[in-house]
């Protein structure tokens, strides 16, 4: 399977509170693709989600370093800055943002 289907796979578990369950996915996308900045990003949110906030910072970081969208880059600025004060941004509101 390509890399961006087990992406697919990691994002959207992870939007439907299946973070753990999809995490072996996620790190399958990273492995096959590791340069490809949304699958560090997808990643990112798995591991935000299941407590590991200080892989979610690299990951984030990885992909604030490579975008060119400044939306996006903000957005995961943000995410860097609540997960490095130990807050969970992933808010029941930001998730559901996250799905549209």
């Amino acid at each position: 399977m390509p890399a961006d289907s087990w992406n697919a796979i990691c994002w959207d578990g992870s939007l439907q509170k299946q973070a753990a369950d999809v995490l072996p996915a996620c790190e399958k996308a990273v492995a096959l693709a590791p340069k490809d900045s949304n699958n560090r990003d997808s990643r990112g949110l798995a591991r935000a989600l299941t407590g590991n906030y200080q892989g979610a910072i690299e990951d984030f970081e990885a992909f604030i370093a490579q975008t060119e969208d400044k939306d996006y880059k903000a957005q995961r600025q943000r995410w860097v800055k609540d997960l490095r004060a130990g807050k969970n941004p992933f808010t029941d509101a930001e998730i559901k943002k996250l799905q549209n």
